[in-house]
């Protein structure tokens, strides 16, 4: 084996034993489940919604599941992923992780394989309690093998990993406080960059035109990730625009970590 081999297996390694003890702490923590349990709220809910309608009552169980799964990933990826680091600071336990061979890159990159991990868990969880209720009340597995569908489900994981990457970002120089406000707010600015640039067109000043559409471009855009009524209505979605979402996500997640890495190391941690 060559020492760049060598190399590359030891980091991907220590990552790795990084994330699966993130993973073991995010497990024992109570938010945790309180967020899975208001998701499986919202299931319960579409379900009775659906048994109060003879109009396909599948698009309201989708509705609300598409929703759960979002909300739900979407919290556990904000609320947890802005937590990390300040715990790892406040008990300082990074101090002692970095004391040993292990980098600051590889102490972030775990971080976010732990989280990473629970968001999967979690999405699978959600992913197979909403296909049974769709199963059940829409038109068997017909409603559930729909590509739009499944793309969907996908587009959400992915969203969640970039807001854990977005929010263990603000956590490396912020309090968990202002981690959480401000990947949630970037989250909402996010989701209607469309607005913001329909906003950028009426306002017909030069100014605020450029400052609008600058921010349109610079900003996350997750409305990507978002299909909206494309999955109610089951209409098609093109492989290029799942390939450019999917490539948007890597390069997020990416820019964010090595960031978060960077700042950690301006800390002098």
């Amino acid at each position: 084996m060559s020492p760049s081999v060598s190399v590359r297996a030891r980091w991907h390694s220590v990552a790795r034993a990084v994330g699966w003890v993130t993973f073991l702490e995010i497990v024992r923590d109570k938010v945790l489940y309180n967020i899975v349990v208001f998701a499986l709220l919202l299931f319960g809910l579409g379900f009775l919604g659906s048994t109060m309608t003879y109009n396909a009552p599948q698009r309201i169980v989708m509705d609300f599941g598409i929703s759960s799964v979002m909300l739900s990933s979407a919290m556990i990826a904000i609320l947890t992923g802005a937590g990390l680091l300040g715990r790892e600071f406040e008990r300082r336990t990074i101090y002692v992780a970095l004391s040993r061979p292990i980098t600051r890159a590889q102490f972030v990159f775990g971080k976010f394989l732990g989280l990473a991990g629970v968001l999967s868990v979690n999405w699978l969880l959600l992913t197979a309690v909403f296909s049974w209720i769709l199963v059940t009340v829409g038109n068997g597995f017909e409603d559930l093998l729909h590509p739009t569908l499944f793309a969907g489900l996908c587009l959400i994981l992915l969203q969640s990993f970039v807001l854990a990457s977005m929010a263990i970002f603000f956590a490396s120089f912020s309090t968990a406080s202002l981690a959480v406000t401000f990947t949630f707010g970037l989250f909402l600015i996010g989701n209607n960059i469309s607005e913001l640039r329909a906003l950028a067109v009426k306002s017909g000043l030069g100014g605020v035109q450029w400052g609008l559409n600058f921010l349109a471009a610079t900003l996350p855009n997750f409305e990507h990730f978002n299909l909206g009524t494309k999955i109610s209505y089951g209409l098609p979605v093109s492989w290029q625009f799942l390939a450019g979402s999917s490539g948007y996500a890597v390069l997020l997640i990416a820019l964010f970590l090595s960031l978060a890495g960077v700042l950690i190391r301006a800390r002098e941690v």
